[in-house]
């Protein structure tokens, strides 16, 4: 339902291509067991939308979020919730997480992404990064798809213009 929104997204714009993720073998989903035990860990209901990214790719969606935390298998996903607090205390942050937060990304340990689970089956997210001194970034994204869906958009404009510079970078040194 709401993870379709995403993948629709993806196909129609050719990003399951370009972070190769338009073969299932680089499609790797949590079992329903994973998923009960990390809300039980956490004592907090996730969202739908979450749940259904979980079961579609919790474990890996081609060579999406590389260089970030997100899937089930980079970081015990309960400690990337230990790790978030710690760095706001570190950070001197005058702001506690709320209760009901999960925090689900995280990136190079600078900056990292939330929802609150009461906050619908499709919650906006909210950010903090470090050089953040008085709130948090509340509403960043209106849903937990639409940070998706702009994480995928970004990586591939990104890796486009990566490879448009290396592509130039090599012409210019055969001229050489």
């Amino acid at each position: 339902m709401y993870i379709e929104i995403v993948l629709n997204e993806a196909r129609r714009n050719g990003w399951d291509k370009i972070l190769w993720f338009e073969h299932t073998e680089q499609v790797i989903g949590c079992s329903e067991e994973e998923i009960l035990k990390l809300e039980n860990s956490l004592k907090l209901s996730l969202p739908l939308a979450y749940k259904e990214f979980l079961r579609l790719a919790g474990k890996g969606l081609g060579d999406f979020e590389a260089g970030s935390t997100i899937f089930y298998d980079d970081i015990d996903l309960v400690e990337l919730q230990d790790i978030a607090h710690e760095f706001l205390i570190e950070d001197n942050f005058p702001q506690k997480l709320p209760d009901d937060a999960y925090v689900f990304w995280m990136h190079q340990g600078y900056m990292f992404c939330f929802f609150r689970t009461s906050e619908g089956d499709n919650p906006p997210v909210h950010f903090h990064r470090e050089s953040f001194k008085e709130d948090f970034a509340w509403n960043y994204q209106a849903h937990f798809t639409d940070f998706l869906i702009t994480e995928m958009r970004d990586q591939v404009r990104h890796r486009l213009e990566t490879e448009e510079i290396r592509s130039r970078i090599a012409r210019d040194w055969t001229r050489g």
